[in-house]
């Protein structure tokens, strides 16, 4: 027997039905001599709207000499092996805290405990049972729970997302982490599918058999405990300090995510190097998802083997700031991100099916120090500054809201705003909330993204806001061993860090900085 990669091949959608067949018709060899076919890559080619599925599959094949000959005719290539984490010797010691339960901090825990490393994980939310009632609470009755909410708890502010696992990153071990999430209960199609997801349905469930894993390692969760302050001597960071009390560490790992902003003054106290980055805000806007599918699909927009139809739009000006879409989610609901009762935060989440009835998308214009000032917080300042504009004026839990053609010509929505954002919207003027550049930026923005996706600009179109979340505004400077540059043990990891967006790259870099701390 053998294992081929075939080439990229393109298949209409009713030819998937029965791969094996399509596949062996395809490369001219006897259908027989296919003993497995399985998919390595998949995506979807919506050009000229004539939807085709495109693919790279696994085959293991009877080795005749003929199929060997046709397959390497065909420019099938044997498999690569396996990618698995490096080998190491012994058990290693030590303890090590990791502040925050998001991707970065979970994968770091996975990668530490793999190699025998005691790991305690300090998370200030609840556990995903108990955040999953606080979040129903903050949609449903717009009570809030600074501690515990959409970005704070066991997962992180993914865990109320979509789940997306797609990652410009390149890494040798994206692999490692999408087997590790089927591991734990995840759709094997995550391994294959160009644009991978997971579903917050289905991520709950995840999270507590990957904390069942770690527990049974010798790791210790601590929900619902803030961790205060650094323990820093002499340039080391030996601990951390809760309640008051100091508990020393051989290492701590910083994994706290965009929205802890006590840790970054913390941080700023204590003299860690930080610096600005840019970052990107908006609104989240929303379509018919049914308009959407229309749009990218054409005549095929009901086919049945066709998934939600996503997109991705983007205008670059030589003279004004670039706006683009980011964290689409099909099928998908606007939620409520603020950590204060003082402002309004809205992103989007979905369900594994995707099958709601409103697509929504980030549509965010990019900033920078020109904005906001060169300083390392400046720009954490300016986006909650912002955040609390938008809650001005409006209803307890309410985010305010304009039809997407009001926002461009300049007027007030007069009729209720539909949107499946809960507790509910207000209609606003918006055009008020963002300074008049990026304004001018979106307004210019639009009727190009219409012409990339006729009909994307309609009446049934409504932006909602703020999405200021996009990234985290603060970089905390690290070395090549993935150390603070100036606190020797303090591993700065993840998205609040500066270094990630996304659960993939997020857990990519737990990874990687757990595997500098293993190598000494």
């Amino acid at each position: 027997m053998a294992f081929f990669l075939t080439p990229q091949l393109q298949f209409e959608l009713d030819e998937t039905a029965d791969l094996k067949s399509s596949v062996a018709k395809r490369l001219g060899i006897q259908q027989a001599a296919v003993l497995d076919c399985q998919i390595y890559r998949k995506s979807l080619d919506v050009r000229h709207k004539h939807p085709r599925f495109v693919m790279t599959l696994m085959l293991e094949v009877r080795g005749e000499a003929a199929v060997l000959r046709q397959l390497e005719k065909m420019k099938c290539v044997k498999s690569s092996p396996r990618i698995e984490l490096p080998a190491l010797d012994g058990v290693h010691s030590g303890r090590v805290c990791i502040i925050g339960a998001g991707p970065s901090g979970l994968f770091a825990a996975l990668t530490l405990a793999h190699y025998g490393v005691a790991v305690d994980i300090f998370e200030r939310g609840r556990d995903v049972k108990a955040r999953t009632r606080d979040v129903a609470a903050l949609m449903n009755r717009a009570v809030l729970d600074p501690e515990s909410n959409i970005c704070f708890g066991e997962g992180g502010a993914g865990t109320f997302s979509d789940g997306k696992l797609m990652t410009r990153t390149k890494s040798q071990y994206i692999p490692v982490i999408l087997e590790q999430f089927v591991k734990f209960g995840a759709d094997s199609s995550i391994l294959y599918e160009a644009h991978p997801h997971i579903g917050t349905d289905r991520l709950s469930p995840i999270l507590r058999e990957m904390r069942a894993w770690l527990e049974a390692h010798g790791c210790a969760y601590h929900f619902e405990t803030r961790v205060e302050d650094l323990w820093i001597e002499s340039g080391r960071c030996r601990g951390i300090c809760v309640n008051g009390e100091k508990i020393g560490y051989d290492a701590v790992f910083l994994c706290i995510g965009h929205s802890a902003d006590d840790m970054f003054e913390c941080l700023s106290r204590r003299g860690v190097a930080m610096a600005s980055k840019p970052l990107a805000v908006g609104f989240r806007v929303e379509h018919p998802q049914a308009l959407i599918d229309q749009i990218q699909y054409g005549r095929y927009a009901r086919h049945p083997m066709l998934p939600p139809a996503e997109y991705a739009v983007r205008f670059n000006h030589e003279r004004l700031p670039s706006v683009f879409s980011f964290c689409m989610c099909p099928g998908g609901t606007v939620v409520p991100s603020q950590t204060n009762a003082d402002s309004r935060v809205v992103n989007g989440m979905s369900g594994s099916h995707r099958n709601g009835r409103y697509a929504n998308a980030a549509l965010v214009v990019q900033v920078g120090p020109e904005d906001f000032g060169s300083g390392p917080l400046d720009g954490l300042r300016w986006v909650r500054a912002l955040e609390r504009k938008a809650a001005v004026g409006c209803a307890p839990g309410f985010a305010p809201a304009q039809a997407m053609l009001d926002f461009l010509n300049g007027r007030m929505t007069s009729g209720k705003i539909k949107t499946t954002y809960s507790p509910g919207v207000q209609n606003a003027d918006l055009r008020k909330l963002l300074p008049a550049k990026l304004c001018e930026a979106m307004c210019a923005a639009l009727p190009v993204f219409d012409r990339q996706m006729h009909g994307f600009m309609t009446s049934d179109a409504n932006f909602i806001g703020v999405e200021s979340r996009t990234s985290s505004p603060v970089r905390i400077l690290r070395n090549e061993q993935y150390q603070s540059v100036d606190v020797a043990s303090l591993y700065p990891v993840g998205e609040g860090a500066g270094y990630a967006g996304g659960i993939t790259s997020c857990a990519l870099d737990g990874l990687n900085a757990a595997l500098c701390y293993i190598g000494g």
